[in-house]
């Protein structure tokens, strides 16, 4: 049996207007400090109808465990009913930490997808409404939670079908101001799910229509979003929930596990992350017969003629959008190979590094560390 779970989606023109439905009278907006100082804030509040409106405002880039517990005791105080999720994937995450924390008193890391979170007394109480924006993390529609220990240095990754918000709103305008930076990141952080997710052993029809789609989207309007093509921008922050939504519900693999272990330690943006690894986890894919044949499928569906061909078109998108293509452009050798260890460590424990069309081993993995950081083509 296989479940496809997915929010609500509200899209289009003047999607925000939703809100002005919702008839919670309690309700907790979840953000940062930067969206909540331009002026989105006030768009979400004036269409909401409710008597008490709190606003938590501390989430963090990625966010830690402590900041999801204590957003959790905001809405625990204020007996929330509805949580709105302003922002990128770090407040949706701790956003969706909070609706189950605020109910029960559990440690974070023991939410797994088979934790029967009612049979420990979860009612849901609260709705959750997620409001992406960026275009590129998909945590509106996924049931993960990436939360940062930040003793350990290192990610960790809670999930259950009870986290996924109850409704995704898509409205452009959130996405229109954007800086090229950050639509670059996110948007290879979308590119990078909508692959993993259509590689991964759990992929099922459902999830391949949404990854294989967005894909295809991506690699189209990428480019000229960056460039500021309102038009472009709109497909990406459409692309990026379906990419979710696919990923989701299959899993992604060891270009997360990597990104995971290295951002955690060099505090480096995500999208960032996963992207400088994406070509040679790709390059490693193609060097065994069975994933190159899943990779030449994967190629031909987003119009390319094979999977060598569809490295060579991420490396050059890269290229174009400014994104680092070898680790060595983000730190320096003596640094990163100081901290090699660790970041191996911590990758090869992540749990995406098995869900993959060929999993490397830990010899593997440490050359892909190397590989990544040179430039190197993997040879291996």
């Amino acid at each position: 049996m296989w479940w496809f779970v997915v929010p609500r989606t509200v899209f289009g023109d003047d999607a925000i207007e939703h809100l002005q439905n919702e008839k919670a009278e309690r309700v907790l907006i979840v953000t940062d400090k930067v969206l909540s100082e331009m002026g989105y804030l006030e768009e979400v509040k004036k269409n909401l109808k409710a008597e008490k409106i709190d606003v938590f405002d501390e989430v963090e880039p990625e966010p830690s465990i402590e900041t999801a517990l204590k957003c959790a005791k905001v809405a625990r105080e204020l007996d929330a009913q509805l949580i709105i999720a302003l922002g990128g994937g770090s407040v949706m995450d701790v956003a969706k930490m909070t609706r189950i924390l605020m109910e029960l008193d559990v440690d974070p890391e023991f939410i797994t997808p088979f934790t029967d979170l009612y049979e420990l007394g979860f009612q849901k109480k609260a709705k959750l409404i997620a409001i992406p924006t960026t275009s590129g993390t998909g945590a509106d529609a996924t049931w993960a939670m990436v939360l940062t220990d930040t003793k350990e240095k290192r990610k960790v990754l809670p999930a259950n079908r009870e986290a996924i918000p109850d409704i995704t709103i898509l409205d452009y305008r959130f996405v229109e101001k954007l800086p090229p930076k950050l639509v670059a990141g996110t948007g290879m952080d979308a590119l990078t799910h909508a692959i993993e997710g259509a590689l991964a052993p759990w992929r099922n029809d459902f999830s391949d229509a949404m990854c294989e789609k967005a894909i295809e989207i991506i690699l189209e309007n990428l480019e000229r979003s960056y460039n500021g093509d309102k038009e472009a921008r709109a497909k990406m922050h459409h692309a990026a929930t379906m990419a979710g939504m696919g990923f989701g519900n299959s899993q992604v693999g060891p270009v997360h596990s990597l990104g995971h272990a290295f951002g955690a330690y060099f505090k480096v943006h995500h999208g960032i992350c996963v992207a400088v690894y994406l070509p040679y986890v790709l390059q490693f894919y193609l060097n065994d017969e069975g994933s190159k044949a899943m990779m030449d499928y994967l190629a031909r569906r987003a119009g390319l003629e094979s999977g060598e061909a569809m490295v060579e078109r991420i490396i050059d998108l890269m290229g174009k959008i400014n994104i680092p293509t070898k680790v060595s452009e983000i730190v320096g050798e003596k640094e990163y190979f100081d901290a090699i260890e660790e970041i191996l460590n911590h990758a090869i424990n992540d749990a995406c590094i098995i869900t993959s069309p060929r999993s490397p081993d830990m010899e593997q993995t440490r050359k892909l560390l190397e590989y990544a950081f040179y430039g190197k083509k993997v040879d291996f």
